[in-house]
């Protein structure tokens, strides 16, 4: 008897290309520091700068955190489609 082959499908995220720009209207609508934001969210200044510019994205973890930040200064509709 032939092997029953399984696919699993997950749902996928498809990361918003304009996400520098919402991270750069979160941080002047919240009026926080870049540094504040970073410790905020368990990452260093240096990362956030980096996700600013287009360089890099944050890992689910960091998004979450960076969610719920947003959520709590009831900004986040900036990040939500």
């Amino acid at each position: 008897m032939p092997r029953q082959r399984i696919n699993y499908f997950r749902d996928t995220y498809v990361f918003p290309e304009d996400f520098p720009q919402r991270l750069i209207r979160f941080k002047e609508e919240s009026r926080l520091p870049w540094a504040e934001i970073a410790r905020c969210i368990g990452t260093y200044a240096h990362t956030v700068w980096r996700w600013k510019e287009g360089l890099g994205r944050p890992n689910a973890q960091h998004m979450m955190a960076l969610l719920k930040l947003a959520d709590d200064h009831g900004l986040g509709h900036l990040f939500t489609d």
